[in-house]
């Protein structure tokens, strides 16, 4: 029989993987836990379903994960999430995939986070980032100013004069524009910081965070930071504020993170934790690395796979629309579509693959102008090899098959990390051309 879980008593944090699942037998403080008798958990734990999968099971709660990275808080129950790839690495993929400033170029400030946890990687960054920016000063905006001058500046309010009656003192009404740093762009980045230092716990990289705050002395802190203030801040970037473009990204990740932006069900529904989806993370590196690294052939993003699907002849009474499959990748020689592909975090090498993803792979395999499909999955093991799924017909025999290839995140950090020599440069191509070739 379940004992009912206090929720006021914290349980041990349970430290796992990505792609794992655990039970009472391999962790024991899970033993007779139930959320039955906290409600609030139960709702957590519900809208977090497609990223932790936290379920009642027989003897106690049982736990699996997915492409979803960080630390989560659910009623008592603390969970902490490691993505395969740690430390320097995963921070040369990082700066690699959202185009942040070179890593060579911040020497030994993020080298320390090698032994800190995912979010600590993107607040050291940021820290960098903002450090960089701030060398040559903030940025200054002119910002309209009206106040009663002895010495009249910009434009006289005239308007102003004559609603009182004329000038009755020694001051003129006047409108101009001072040049100051206190507006938003650097509101967002402050606001930024204060969020980075309020999700950090580790002292040296704490530190860090406020002596980058002591840099915005003259501006004001947002009471609150939300996803339409960044939105609102990056449409305004001009050729002048461009730089400020990585900062933005990583305290949009940051925010996501910090529980404001679930793509769940109810994503209003605020989390206490930081969970950030490696699944488009990998999907943003591989687009970047093979549209910056394939020569002959070009990829195009989610692109919309048109008539898979069509309605027989007076089939559709209801007139229901057709579903369109949206593969990660299409590529393309020559305008001439050549196959479909798509990117999936995790290590099938090691943890093999949902029925639904081959289905999935399948579909797209038979839109394919050559009748295959790719999936490039993450991993950390050197021994993966490709492996091959035939399609099969009872009569036609083979109707098209699904590759799954590897993507050694090791290898692909070391690539993208390295020189512009022309050696490189041959061989970041040559590893593109081996991701795509069908």
């Amino acid at each position: 029989m379940l004992k009912r879980l206090d929720p006021c008593r914290n349980i041990e944090p349970i430290v796992m993987n990505e792609w794992a699942s655990c039970d009472p037998t391999s962790r024991p403080q899970l033993m007779g836990t139930t959320f039955r008798s906290n409600p609030e958990a139960q709702k957590t734990a519900d809208v977090l379903r497609s990223c932790v999968d936290i379920r009642e099971g027989y003897r106690g709660l049982e736990v699996s994960t997915t492409s979803f990275v960080g630390h989560v808080a659910v009623g008592p129950l603390r969970i902490t999430i490691n993505p395969k790839i740690s430390g320097t690495p995963l921070a040369t993929l990082l700066q690699y995939a959202y185009g942040l400033r070179d890593l060579r170029m911040l020497g030994d400030a993020v080298a320390p986070t090698a032994k800190l946890g995912f979010r600590d990687i993107l607040i050291a960054l940021l820290v960098a980032e903002i450090e960089e920016l701030s060398r040559s000063g903030l940025l200054r905006r002119y910002i309209p100013v009206s106040e009663k001058l002895t010495s009249p500046r910009g434009r006289i309010l005239v308007g102003s004069i004559a609603s009182r009656g004329g000038i009755i003192d020694g001051s003129v009404p006047c409108r101009h524009f001072h040049r100051h740093s206190n507006w938003k762009l650097n509101q967002v980045l402050r606001s930024g910081l204060e969020l980075a230092g309020s999700m950090t716990a580790d002292r040296e990289l704490y530190l860090r965070v406020r002596r980058g705050i002591d840099a915005f002395h003259e501006v004001e802190a947002r009471p609150s930071l939300h996803q339409r203030d960044l939105d609102e801040v990056e449409r305004g970037l001009t050729r002048l504020t461009a730089t400020s473009k990585p900062a933005l990204r990583l305290i949009r990740l940051l925010l996501e993170m910090h529980g404001t932006s679930f793509d769940v069900v109810a994503p209003a529904h605020l989390i206490s934790g930081f969970l950030f989806d490696m699944n488009r993370f990998f999907q943003l590196l591989l687009s970047r690395f093979l549209g910056e690294n394939l020569v002959d052939e070009s990829i195009r993003d989610e692109y919309v796979a048109k008539d898979v699907f069509a309605y027989a002849a007076h089939g559709n009474p209801r007139g229901r629309p057709l579903p369109r499959p949206r593969p990660d990748f299409a590529l393309f020689r020559a305008k001439k579509l050549v196959g479909f592909l798509d990117a999936k975090y995790r290590d099938i090498w090691q943890k093999g693959y949902p029925a639904e993803w081959l289905y999935q792979l399948s579909v797209y395999a038979l839109a394919s102008p050559n009748q295959q499909s790719i999936i490039l999955y993450a991993t950390t093991s050197p021994e993966a090899r490709d492996e091959r799924i035939d399609i099969r017909h009872h009569s036609l025999g083979s109707a098209g098959s699904v590759v799954m290839r590897p993507v050694e995140l090791q290898t692909l950090a070391c690539l993208v990390s390295s020189s512009e020599s022309p050696l490189a440069r041959k061989q970041r191509t040559a590893f593109a051309r081996s991701l795509i070739a069908f």
